[in-house]
């Protein structure tokens, strides 16, 4: 795979940025009177209503290849459980110990792709995926939560990570058989129909009922601009140019904008701790683009 481009490499950043704002604003709907349920729902009807309306103005071709189709299905239901299994993370144990093991993702992502290609990730990489992991357990002090009952969700968070790292690997190989927007709707839409199955398993109530109806329709709009339209849009445009194992380091920019955010909205306090694993997470994220000798520098890993 030849050298990313950098508008690439700045797009699958900004999809980690996205994310980072997004979880101190999730704290703020939910004090509104919103369930974790709902609000993931909530987004991806967004999300399916959007790409619906710019598919329909695109009238975008639909492709006949199996396989892309294949992929694309697989890799919706993958990613609908991310936030289903860190949902199940935080309900019964820690909210740090379930958002640092979701920071597994990132080495997940080196693994699949060695399963999958049987080439090792760059040094570089895997370096770059021990800072990444290292800041995470600092900047969420992790070891601050690691009691019994903390660690009673983290099967479900490692799962939620190892759903993050097929995502990023099966978007990465999409291809261009579709347009964006076609493969961002079935994404949405699919994740849409496992929330509803879900729901009437689990008995989940996806109606918002705490808020007025116009204020739980404006939330759950810039909730899912900002957490499923433009970083889902971004990935399946972006993440195959960048290969997934880049792409999750790129993303890992989620954490230091979260610490940051976190504290200016959520007046949350900031640590040494974090401040060095903030510090940690960027240098993992630079350290693929940084110069080395023709002689030691190694191609980027799929």
């Amino acid at each position: 795979m030849k050298k990313p481009d950098a508008l690439s490499c700045l797009m699958m950043a900004l999809v980690g940025a996205l994310w980072g704002f997004h979880g101190p604003a999730i704290k703020f709907a939910v004090a509104e009177g919103f369930t974790f349920p709902q609000l993931v729902f909530g987004e991806y009807m967004v999300g399916a209503l959007v790409f619906s309306l710019v598919v329909a103005v695109q009238r975008a071709p639909w492709s006949a290849d199996g396989v892309f189709w294949g992929r694309l299905l697989l890799a919706a239901v993958v990613g609908c459980g991310v936030p289903i299994f860190l949902f199940w993370a935080y309900q019964v144990g820690s909210v740090p110990v379930g958002a640092t093991l979701l920071f597994l993702y990132v080495p997940f992502t080196q693994l699949l792709n060695f399963a999958i290609t049987r080439r090792p990730p760059a040094p570089r990489e895997i370096a770059s995926a021990v800072l990444v992991v290292a800041g995470a357990v600092l900047a969420a002090d992790f070891f601050g939560h690691a009691g019994a009952d903390d660690l009673r969700g983290a099967p479900q968070a490692v799962v939620a990570a190892l759903c993050f790292a097929g995502f990023f690997v099966l978007t990465s190989h999409l291809g261009h058989a579709a347009t964006p927007a076609l493969r961002s709707l079935v994404c949405c839409a699919v994740s849409c129909a496992l929330m509803l199955v879900l729901s009437a398993v689990v008995g989940w109530r996806l109606i918002p009922t705490g808020p007025e109806p116009a204020v739980a329709a404006g939330w759950l709009l810039g909730l899912g601009v900002l957490g499923q339209v433009i970083p889902i849009f971004l990935l399946v445009r972006f993440a195959p140019r960048t290969g997934s194992a880049l792409g999750t380091i790129l993303t890992s920019t989620e954490l230091p904008v979260a610490v940051i955010a976190s504290v200016i909205l959520l007046g949350d306090s900031l640590g040494a701790g974090q401040v060095v694993g903030v510090g940690l997470v960027l240098s993992g994220i630079a350290l693929p683009h940084l110069r080395l000798p023709a002689r030691t520098a190694r191609g980027v890993a799929q």
